[in-house]
């Protein structure tokens, strides 16, 4: 079979079991090349091609709704739904999403680029569903990480309480993008090496009900030590099974027929479902089935053959990298370094392994992480919380309420901000700015090199502030031999250029591009002073009053949403014009950088111009 003729599902249910496995050997190895061609997320969609394949044979899609939990691992399901012909153009601009995405196609139910809204989003459809009198079945499939962050808790337990017919099916591939933590997880192990409990359990209740007269009584007598049988046998399923959801597994996510066979179990049923599915994340590829640190979760472009090869060129490191290693060198007994299961993104295996004592990994629980922050703060200790721009939009309740009311000293390093590119809009990190600048007693900084980014986190480390230092995903020319590592007086500016024709204020990452801009306009006899505002929070008060006395224009720059940015802050203080260059209330789509900046007017060569212009009017 051709897998880019395939248009829809409804083939797969006249498959023998042979030809389901000659299937699934086709699209790993399909994955394989496309994923190393264009990058994308590899191991969690390899482990899911069995499950994919059965819930596309057994249930009736789209009337039958499946939702996928941060949708990442629907590869599968858009190669079964017709799509595998767009594969070239996966992450392009304008190209195919790599996640769910509606407008892509009527097979995709929700939408979702973070993890654990599966569970509510399934809930609220299944609901709607019994409103309208329709008999159609709703799948969740969410992961064993996801399933233990917060919201899935407060899902399940309203799934259980309203008894609506609805399908969880639990993919538990014993790893996330980086290795799964917590009681939850502990849980869910131990359900992995018992197995026989619910067969024992079913058995002997059917067993006792067919002894004349006394059998229910005996049925119920054993009933009633339930608890303490379930803890005998390792609780298997008893969380679930508490909160009033029927518990079937765990069973072999790789084996057509016991998928089959629970799949189909399951649609019969009447009451909420859960069918915990044990799979291996990367199966099908030896690099992806024996990586243990997430490296083959999203991946770049590489060679199948000899798999995802270290960075060779020391001359240049992610922001990530810089952070980390610029911790390394700071190093304190009391600091504490925090994630949300993002230790591999945020390149922080290196200090685990260094440092395993100050290093904590909450798994996906966001807000946990910040409030558990707050207290160790409280109790003297350093904790930095390492967390994606995107993923802290979750924990804004607990950096306002907790840690900036409380005004504690906890540094939150925000990694991925500013434009992303390719995960599209889920992904996006151009909102942190916007909804941290409004609250109090916070200091928010971003880096415009590797040296400042040092000097920055050095200055939050001593000083008992709460404090944020924002970087972007891109590449940057590393120093091995940094001098000059000192502290920073809060909120100071620098001037990087002298100019009497007006004033242009950016920060981070598009200090590059005004160089280039001053540049340009100095060849056309515009000469513009250029301004380093490294601190967005408190700004520099004495500097920024003697830019307004120049009474010249002003130009802010910054890759943030104009609404809640720097500019639109610096506009309360001043009746004088700003005119501000940044994101257009909208989501951005995917894309690379340049790309997207070009389409937003963002870019170097649309900056200059604008610039040029209002220049020009003067």
């Amino acid at each position: 079979m051709k897998i880019e003729e395939i248009e829809n599902p409804k083939f797969l249910k006249k498959l023998s079991k042979n030809e389901l496995e000659e299937l699934s050997n086709e699209i790993r190895e399909f994955l394989i090349d496309k994923v190393s061609k264009k990058g994308g997320h590899l191991s969690s969609n390899l482990g899911i091609v069995e499950l994919t394949i059965m819930l596309h044979k057994v249930f009736d899609t789209p009337k039958d709704k499946i939702i996928f939990d941060v949708s990442h691992q629907a590869y599968i399901h858009k190669i079964l739904t017709g799509r595998a012909k767009d594969f070239d153009t996966l992450r392009d601009f304008n190209g195919m999403s790599g996640f769910s995405k509606m407008s892509e196609s009527i097979y995709d139910s929700y939408e979702a680029g973070h993890s654990s809204t599966s569970l509510s989003a399934a809930l609220g459809m299944a609901l709607a569903r019994d409103m309208n009198k329709k008999k159609n079945n709703i799948i969740a499939v969410i992961g064993d990480a996801s399933i233990s962050n917060g919201l899935a808790y407060e899902a399940l337990n309203q799934i259980g309480s309203t008894k609506t017919k609805l399908i969880i099916i639990l993919n538990d591939n014993n790893m996330s993008i980086s290795k799964n933590v917590g009681a939850l997880h502990n849980h869910l192990d131990s359900l992995r090496n018992k197995k026989g409990y619910l067969n024992a359990k079913n058995n002997t209740k059917k067993i006792l009900n067919k002894i004349p007269y006394i059998g229910n009584k005996l049925s119920n007598i054993i009933r009633n030590i339930k608890e303490s049988f379930k803890k005998l046998y390792m609780k298997e399923g008893f969380i679930f099974e508490e909160l009033g959801i029927d518990y079937y597994g765990p069973i072999n996510g790789h084996d057509f027929d016991e998928l089959e066979q629970y799949l189909n179990l399951a649609k019969k049923s009447k009451k909420p479902v859960l069918i915990h599915v044990i799979t291996k994340k990367g199966k099908g590829y030896k690099f992806a089935e024996e990586d243990t640190e997430g490296i083959y979760h999203g991946v770049s472009k590489f060679e199948p053959e000899v798999g995802i090869l270290p960075n060779s060129d020391n001359k240049v490191m992610s922001w990530s990298e810089v952070i980390s290693e610029s911790l390394i060198k700071l190093m304190d007994k009391n600091i504490i370094a925090i994630t949300p299961a993002m230790a591999n993104g945020s390149k922080l295996i290196k200090f685990s392994k260094m440092y395993p004592k100050n290093f904590i990994d909450v798994g996906i629980a966001e807000e946990h992480a910040l409030v558990l922050a707050n207290g160790l703060s409280l109790e003297k200790k350093i904790p930095i919380v390492f967390i994606y721009s995107s993923f802290l939009q979750r924990g804004y309740d607990q950096v306002l309420h907790d840690i900036a009311r409380m005004k504690s000293h906890v540094i939150i390093c925000i990694d991925r901000c500013g434009i992303v590119g390719s995960d599209g809009e889920t992904h996006q990190g151009v909102f942190d700015l916007t909804f941290l600048l409004p609250i109090p007693n916070l200091i928010i900084s971003t880096p415009r090199d590797e040296l400042e980014a040092v000097n920055l986190l050095k200055t939050s480390i001593k000083n008992n502030y709460p404090f944020c230092i924002r970087y972007s995903r891109n590449k940057i020319i590393h120093n091995e031999t940094l001098t000059n590592i000192k502290e920073f007086k809060i909120g100071s500016w620098e001037q990087i250029t002298e100019g009497n024709d007006g004033t242009l204020i950016t920060y981070g990452d598009f200090l590059n591009e005004s160089i280039n801009i001053i540049n340009r306009l100095k060849e056309n006899n515009i000469n513009l002073e250029l301004v380093n505002a490294r601190f967005q929070k408190p700004i520099d008060e004495e500097y920024f009053n003697k830019i307004l006395n120049k009474n010249k224009k002003i130009f802010v720059y910054e890759e943030s949403m104009i609404i809640g940015s720097l500019g639109s802050y610096l506009k309360t203080k001043t009746n004088k014009e700003i005119i501000i260059y940044g994101i257009k209330d909208d989501f951005i789509c995917q894309g690379t950088r340049k790309e997207l900046l070009k389409m937003l007017e963002l870019d170097e060569e649309s900056i200059y111009k604008k610039i040029f212009n209002e220049i020009k009017k003067v």
